[in-house]
Parts: C-alpha cells; sequence; structure tokens
C-alpha cells in the first residue's frame, strides 16, 4: 500500500511531544539538539515541561519541525518510505527534507530563520488568525471583501470541505470572523498574508544558500495543493508560502485517488482531524508521537 507522510503546522506543538524519542538516540534528538544549539535553548527541556516559551513562534517551530522530522527518519530507517509527503504550514519544511529536497540538518537551520523572520514580521505588524466554518466557498469571497474594506483580512488556509483559516489585522478579523463560528489560533501574527511580504527577501536569500536537490517522492506544494514539477523552483515556492494560503483541502485531494496508508509525525490531533473531514472517518490514519508503536485512529 502507498505510505503518506504527512506533517503537521504551528500550533499543533504542546508539551511532552516527542516522547520517548527525545531520550533515545536517534535523529529525534540529533534535530532537536541541533536546533537547541542553534537557539542557545534546552528544546528538550522546554518541550518536557510545557515551558510557556513553547508558544513562542521563534521556539515552537523549530521544536516543532525538529521533532516530527525526526520521527520521520526514524521510521524511514525501519524500512517504511513515502509514496507521497506533505506538510502543513511550517511542516512542509520537514516534507521537503524528506522529499529528498534538503538535508535535515538544513530544514532545521531554515526553519529557524524562518520562524525568526515571521516573529519580527509580527512585531512590525501585529495580527491575529481564525479559524472559522463556512460552507459555501462564496460566503468567504464576501467576508474577505468586508475585510479589506475595514483593513486586511486574507484567506490563510483552506482546510477542508466547509473548514477555513482568515488571517489579518486584529480589529477587521475580529469583525469578519465574528458572522460565523469561529475559533481564534493561538499565534502571534498573520500568518500567510501580506504581513510578512517585507520578510520574504530575507527568507529567500537564507534559502538560496542552501543545497537543493530535486524531489525523489511525491511532493505537494502548500500554495498549490498539488505535485511539484521537476522544472519547479524549490525555494520560491517555499516564499510563497509565507504570504499565500495553504491548500490542504486541495493537497489531500490530490493524494486521495489511490489507496493509502496515512502517517502523521509529531503532535497529530489537528491532522487526524483533517484528514477524517477531507477523505472521510474510515480512512487509517496513524500517529507517530515517539513512543515504540504508532496509535492507529480510523
Amino acid at each position: 500500500m502507498n505510505e503518506v507522510f504527512l506533517f503537521p503546522g504551528q500550533g499543533a506543538e504542546c508539551p511532552g511531544m516527542g516522547g520517548g524519542a527525545l531520550q533515545r538516540p536517534g535523529p529525534v534528538r540529533t534535530l532537536v539538539e541541533r536546533a537547541s544549539g542553534r537557539l542557545q535553548l534546552d528544546l528538550a527541556r522546554i518541550v518536557a515541561r510545557g515551558d510557556p516559551l513553547l508558544a513562542r513562534t521563534e521556539v515552537g517551530q523549530p521544536a516543532l519541525v525538529a521533532i516530527s522530522l525526526g520521527l520521520a527518519l526514524e521510521l524511514e530507517a525501519s524500512g517504511v518510505v513515502p509514496w507521497a509527503v506533505a506538510g502543513h504550514s511550517v511542516g512542509e519544511v520537514a516534507a521537503f527534507s524528506i522529499a529528498g529536497c534538503l538535508a535535515p540538518e538544513e530544514a532545521i537551520d531554515a526553519v529557524i530563520e524562518r520562524a525568526r523572520l515571521m516573529a519580527e514580521a509580527a512585531r512590525r505588524t501585529p495580527g491575529s488568525m481564525a479559524a472559522v466554518r463556512v460552507e459555501a466557498e462564496a460566503e468567504v469571497s464576501q467576508a474577505l471583501e468586508v475585510g479589506q474594506a475595514l483593513g486586511n483580512v486574507e484567506l490563510a488556509a483552506h482546510n477542508g470541505p466547509a473548514e477555513w483559516v482568515l488571517s489579518g489585522d486584529r480589529a477587521a478579523l475580529g469583525a469578519v470572523a465574528s458572522r460565523f463560528p469561529t475559533v481564534p489560533l493561538p499565534v502571534s501574527g498573520a500568518w500567510h498574508s501580506r504581513a510578512l511580504a517585507p520578510v520574504a527577501p530575507v527568507w529567500r536569500e537564507m534559502l538560496r544558500g542552501l543545497d537543493w536537490q530535486p524531489p525523489r517522492r511525491i511532493l505537494i506544494s502548500n500554495s498549490r495543493g498539488r505535485a511539484v514539477n521537476p522544472d519547479d523552483d524549490l525555494v520560491e515556492l517555499l516564499v510563497r508560502q509565507l504570504t499565500e494560503p495553504v491548500r490542504w483541502a486541495e493537497t489531500l485531494a490530490t493524494l486521495a485517488g489511490r489507496p493509502a496508508r496515512w502517517r502523521i509525525f509529531g503532535p497529530g490531533r489537528v491532522l487526524r482531524a483533517l484528514c477524517r473531514s477531507n477523505l472521510g472517518p474510515d480512512v487509517p490514519v496513524f500517529l507517530h508521537a515517539g513512543d515504540a508503536a504508532p496509535e492507529m485512529r480510523p
């Protein structure tokens, strides 16, 4: 059966993520130690204790990617190789690495810089995000028009048939989101919006300095929701992702055409729910959280 590897995005991080993999020798511990050295923080201790630092973008993103990428590498070493890979938002960096485009160590360095730049952008242009439930896409378009008139509200993600994420100015976003069933997201800025445009050139410059290789597996792009082509500019796909919506519903639809075993690495509650809403409740989803055996949920 085809194996699909999925990686969570910011907001999935939680105390204790990674489980026993943080203590045993292996890729999880190696990547967490690399990120810790770059940040001059003990990420393993922060995660284990649920330190409030974990909620900071520049800490949470590297910790999440180091753990989820390490868990995937651990499974690969046992002989389970993905047919296709995808990651939600910052999880896409882990997906690019598992696809063979970027060495794991460079992926960690890239995420650290991405998180730093996003935190910087949030300080310059404060904003927020909200998940809204809207059945008709036309209603989303109308809401965005209202948001633009009030300030700045943009589509940040399409996560499922009726699941959307909006991003923008706090006041304008609050006014728009109040029209729908809404869940505010625990992030510090207006991710996947024009608020990140000022830091995109710095992100691009950093990425251009890395050793890129063509993908060896099917790799789905966040900004398009479909597979990366051999002639695509991988750097530009990641740069575009900063300011463009995550097309997760389209991503899962692209992968749903063939029977597959779905595997989520790291804290997987959010992605498991999105798999259910997009693919149906009976699709087998394995959660690799760092314990000895994966947890399976239908």
